[in-house]
């Protein structure tokens, strides 16, 4: 009397499942990965956005100073290279 059948744990099919067309799986995956790569670009423009207005701000306020053009380039390489993860 050996039961050859599969546990109730492991169903083959689940009687509730819709297959979906292989296109409509597809399309589902591209809608998700547009609105990824949307999302990444908006917050990649917003980062570079802010950090371009502070970095204008002081350099602009730097060459306002009666300081030198070498003082000026020196002080914001300090401030470039400052910035932890800076390159």
């Amino acid at each position: 009397m050996n039961d050859t059948s599969p546990p109730p744990l492991f169903l083959n099919e689940n009687p509730v499942a819709v297959p979906l067309p292989r296109a409509m799986q597809q399309a589902y995956l591209w809608v998700v990965a547009a609105i990824g790569g949307l999302a990444t670009v908006a917050l990649f423009v917003f980062a570079v956005a802010t950090q371009s207005g502070a970095d204008a701000e002081r350099i602009a306020g730097a060459q306002e100073s009666a300081r030198s053009g070498l003082a000026t380039l020196v002080g914001n390489l300090a401030a470039l290279h400052g910035r932890p993860g800076a390159l």
